[in-house]
């Protein structure tokens, strides 16, 4: 018989800590095991540390795809045709982390230019990483919507929606005090024009698509960056009165500060098979019990 608590206590046994350093370490020693080389084995740890310090995913989406971050030839990645403000880029089935920061810099050329651009990517992998990228695009004082699908008949698909849920839509907009992030349940309307190169013709437009949903899926992942500064905080209100009526996530930047903090003091709380399996499907194993890494 178990007695009250011990359920608790038996599935706490299944989680470990990992200091920041170590899980750094030893997560670019799987991705370099797995193939990835120089720039892109940063982006693709900053990808999956984006995965698990905001959804706690990124772990057991290495663990359950064993071809993760594989797909790391540049060379495959082609811009396809450039158009006003947009830019068609196909990945030849690589990683978002080789096809992503490229995607993210040609839309960031346009929007300096122009004030918005958009950046579409067909045939790439590895999707849960797209946050990282609204991420930087806001450090750099860019207000970022991206969306992003895979089939859900594919392996990733269905990864993606038992990890991850059914966001499909990520929001990043810079403050004068705080950034706003918003993570959208569903597809955003948006997405469909968006990856065949229609851009919104105003504001208001961006606004309405980004803040409804559609049961279309059309593969691939789009990035709109907007360097418009002085429209920002009036695309905040407006966001943030659109959402009460919208399948959506409004995070709190101090839950943000908190939990990067605790990261910092504390290491990530890891599913230890999830880890375990990592480590070792790379050639690296788990230090033994009661005994620390050197």
């Amino acid at each position: 018989m178990v007695k009250d608590g011990s359920v608790q206590e038996l599935a706490k046994d299944w989680w470990m800590k990992v200091p920041l350093l170590d899980f750094q370490d030893k997560l670019e020693d799987c991705l370099e095991a797995r193939g990835a080389q120089d720039i892109t084995l940063d982006r693709a740890s900053a990808m999956i540390q984006w995965a698990e310090r905001i959804h706690r995913c990124g772990v057991r989406f290495l663990a359950r795809k064993s071809e993760a971050f594989t797909k790391t030839d540049l060379n495959l990645i082609e811009l396809r045709s450039e158009k006003e403000n947009i830019s068609f880029l196909h990945a030849g089935g690589q990683s978002l982390a080789v096809a992503g920061p490229l995607a993210l810099e040609k839309a960031f050329i346009q929007a300096k230019e122009k004030g918005i651009g958009l950046s579409v990517i067909s045939d790439t992998c590895d999707l849960i990483g797209v946050g990282q990228l609204v991420e930087e695009a806001v450090e750099k004082g860019y207000a970022c919507f991206a969306s992003f699908v895979e089939s859900p008949l594919s392996e990733e698909g269905q990864l993606l929606t038992e990890i991850y849920g059914h966001t499909r839509g990520i929001i990043g907009v810079p403050g004068k005090d705080e950034v706003l992030h918003i993570e959208l349940y569903g597809l955003p309307v948006s997405h469909d024009a968006f990856m065949q190169g229609i851009a919104p013709e105003n504001i208001g437009d961006l606004l309405v698509s980004v803040l409804s949903k559609t049961e279309t899926l059309l593969p691939g992942c789009t990035l709109l960056c907007l360097d418009l500064p002085d429209l920002y905080e009036n695309i905040i209100k407006g966001l943030e009165a659109g959402i009460k009526a919208t399948p959506a996530r409004l995070y709190n930047p101090a839950d943000f500060e908190a939990r990067n903090r605790d990261i910092a003091q504390e290491g990530y709380e890891l599913d230890e098979g999830d880890w375990k399996a990592v480590l070792e499907s790379n050639g690296l194993f788990l230090p033994p019990e009661g005994t620390a890494e050197l």
